[in-house]
């Protein structure tokens, strides 16, 4: 089964250790923080599927940590909140959040929610794709590795999957930051160029012979284009 990543901003420990575990048991893997900054950090280095916001603290503003992270993230984004209040959940679409849910929660309705927007995150299911292979190189859907000529596979997670998955599939086509988030999420949003480029950079770190230069994952004016 190909693991899903979820980022937890949670500011109460308890409901984050329960959370975590109700992930673990549907083979997702829960990325756990409490703060903002720690919260961007993980968005950048792991690029989850989807986010959970889930902060009570009355010294911290709930609308205000989704309103940050969207900035840096197109996943979508799951904000638990015990306010039921109109103003409120407006503000918080307003500030890119794609569902608001009223606490408290069951673990049922949790992980229901989690699947349902795990399904939403691509435009197609990589268990539909085929195997491909291009050069050196073979990208196998079943189990997110690319594996080379030389023996070595490459794990990669789900969003560096589809994003190098789009570039292999299309040799020496030039792809915006738009139609990377188009193709590989399904919907515009706030933030794309930031996400695409750390994206590129780790996939770079992991298959370009050179870190000093790019052979395979070039920046071309307009994108990203992949060579053979």
């Amino acid at each position: 089964m190909i693991e899903s990543s979820i980022l937890i901003v949670c500011d109460e420990p308890t409901t984050s250790r329960v959370w975590g575990l109700l992930l673990t048991d549907l083979r997702c893997r829960p990325i756990v923080t409490n703060t903002v900054l720690h919260a961007i950090t993980a968005l950048e280095e792991s690029a989850p599927d989807v986010i959970v916001v889930d902060v009570t603290s009355g010294d911290a503003n709930g609308v205000q940590i989704c309103r940050s992270l969207r900035e840096h993230s197109v996943s979508p984004m799951l904000f638990f909140t015990p306010i039921n209040n109109e103003t409120h959940m407006l503000e918080a679409y307003q500030a890119g959040v794609d569902d608001c849910i009223i606490k408290p929660v069951s673990p049922v309705l949790f992980l229901a929610k989690i699947k349902v927007w795990l399904n939403r995150s691509w435009t197609v299911k990589v268990e539909s794709l085929d195997k491909l292979t291009v050069g050196e190189y073979t990208l196998d859907p079943t189990t997110h590795h690319l594996s080379c000529c030389d023996g070595r596979k490459i794990r990669l997670s789900n969003l560096e999957f589809r994003v190098l998955y789009l570039l292999v599939d299309h040799p020496n086509q030039v792809f915006s930051n738009d139609e990377i988030i188009d193709r590989v999420w399904g919907f515009h949003g706030e933030g794309n160029s930031v996400l695409v480029k750390n994206l590129i950079y780790r996939l770079r770190k992991k298959i370009e012979p050179s870190s000093n230069q790019a052979k395979h994952i070039q920046t071309e004016m307009g994108g990203y284009v992949f060579r053979k």
